[in-house]
């Protein structure tokens, strides 16, 4: 009987133990249209900004994705309501030689913002899609995958 109730006691404190453990999110984003009025034949961004935990940072998407960090990757749902103009591209990345992995990389701290050109061709306007990122730690060296997702509409529903 004694025995059951080691057993039973020490399940439950491993289940109470991992349910406090924590799922780390160095990055936190924010997705937005760069204009708020917008008419048909309008060329803007759809503009994509993360806060970065202190000591983290987060990888871009403009090197060699062979290196081995995990590049930032988007994926845009199809709509008649836009168009795609060009790739992705990042704001003031930080680009330099890193020696773990060999090669120029291009990386953010404290702040990221990316933009993605678009041609408005119809009202509604509704752009929908996610993103796979990779944020590592200065001083852990600990990497984490992350992802989001986003769905703009204009007007505002």
């Amino acid at each position: 009987m004694n025995r059951r109730i080691t057993v039973l006691v020490s399940l439950l404190l491993m289940v109470s133990s991992m349910s406090f453990g924590q799922i780390l999110t160095p990055a936190k984003w924010k997705v937005e249209l760069s204009k708020k009025e917008i008419k048909v034949g309008d060329v803007i961004d759809v503009v994509f900004k993360a806060k970065i935990d202190p000591s983290w940072h987060l990888y871009s998407n403009d090197f060699d994705p062979d290196l081995g960090p995990i590049l930032i990757e988007f994926d845009f749902e199809a709509h008649a309501s836009y168009e795609r103009i060009g790739k992705v591209k990042p704001m003031n990345a930080k680009k330099h030689y890193d020696k773990i992995w060999e090669g120029d990389v291009s990386y953010f701290e404290n702040t990221a913002e990316m933009r993605q050109q678009i041609k408005v061709l119809s009202l509604p306007l509704k752009i929908e899609g996610t993103f796979e990122f990779q944020s590592c730690s200065d001083e852990s060296g600990q990497c984490v995958l992350g992802d989001d997702e986003f769905d703009l509409n204009y007007p505002v529903k």
